[in-house]
């Protein structure tokens, strides 16, 4: 007795194959992420003293050009005054940091891409600055905004405290910035406390967001783009050379564009007697006392150090997308 042939309906066929395509999708995305948060987590941890150092020139209130406020200066005073351990301040909130901010802001990057390009019906173009402009933007103030907290953590255990650091390790930071926030609530109840304590924890944020979507705008756009441009003019192909040409050119632009931002984003985070009412009022505040130079304090550690972050994170980046099975940004 032979079975009969059936035929599922074409609708139901395209829907399951579509219910596969959406399965496969978010799979992808949730190894670029994990990708993204591997690679900037190894760039942090190869990069951190030089970005303690940057934190310290940041800080620091001479005039522009001063030596005492040198790249080199500021290094062996920390290592001769606090020692060599120093530089490893704050690795811990750095690590917390890459997984929440820099795990979004790069593995969602590809993410919003594809949903700017759906949602316009192609009218954006793939290979266009607009849609990675635009997914780099929303990647970042959405890892720059859930991060700022870990990122507030890290610059406080970074800077210098010349009677000792009153932070013991990340979770007693944490817990000494929130009471912090709550005490200085004007009300007595609970509700308030929390919201102080919130408060405290977000201090700088719309600060941390804008260098975010500077910064991944700069960085990832970048990157992209000179990757993109390489190629398709028969310069290089896709491997190591041309990921590193590429992040280079990234670690470079980046720099330039981020480091006034920076500025900006570590004395709001580290002014806990509200000295700045925001952040047009600190850039007043800075300009008025140290002219505009000081808004690129700390670049030569800044290039030094997002430039060599940049270019681990992306040969690391693009060599785990491959060990994952997932195909070159």
């Amino acid at each position: 007795m032979t079975t009969p042939l059936t035929t599922a309906p074409l609708e139901e066929k395209a829907s399951k194959l579509d219910g596969r395509n959406r399965t496969s999708s978010s799979k992808n995305y949730a190894l670029k992420y994990v990708a993204a948060a591997i690679s900037n987590m190894a760039a942090s941890g190869v990069s951190n003293p030089l970005d303690i150092i940057k934190v310290r020139q940041q800080l620091r209130t001479q005039t522009p050009g001063s030596r005492a406020n040198a790249f080199w200066s500021v290094g062996v005073e920390m290592a001769r005054v606090e020692g060599v351990r120093s530089l490893l301040n704050g690795f811990s909130a750095s690590m917390l940091r890459e997984v929440v901010y820099s795990g979004l802001r790069l593995g969602s990057y590809e993410f919003f891409k594809d949903t700017f390009h759906d949602m316009s019906k192609g009218a954006l173009s793939r290979d266009g600055l607009a849609l990675k402009v635009s997914a780099a933007a929303v990647a970042a103030t959405v890892g720059s905004a859930l991060a700022n907290p870990a990122d507030l953590v890290k610059v406080r255990m970074q800077a210098h405290y010349p009677l000792g650091s009153p932070y013991r390790n990340m979770r007693h930071a944490f817990a000494s910035i929130w009471q912090e926030g709550a005490r200085a609530a004007t009300s007595t109840a609970p509700s308030a406390a929390v919201a102080g304590g919130l408060r405290a924890l977000y201090r700088g944020v719309d600060a941390t967001t804008v260098r975010g979507i500077i910064l991944s705008v700069s960085q990832i756009c970048s990157y992209d783009q000179v990757k993109q441009i390489l190629k398709q003019r028969g310069i290089m192909e896709e491997g190591i050379g041309l990921h590193l040409t590429a992040s280079m050119f990234a670690g470079l632009f980046c720099s330039i564009t981020s480091n006034p931002v920076d500025v900006v984003k570590v004395r709001l985070m580290n002014d806990k007697a509200r000295e700045f009412d925001g952040v047009v009022d600190c850039i007043k505040t800075i300009m008025r006392r140290e002219g505009p130079g000081a808004f690129f304090k700390g670049f030569s550690m800044c290039w030094a150090r997002l430039g060599t972050h940049t270019i681990v994170t992306f040969l690391i980046f693009e060599r785990v997308r491959l060990l994952l099975g997932l195909e070159a940004m």
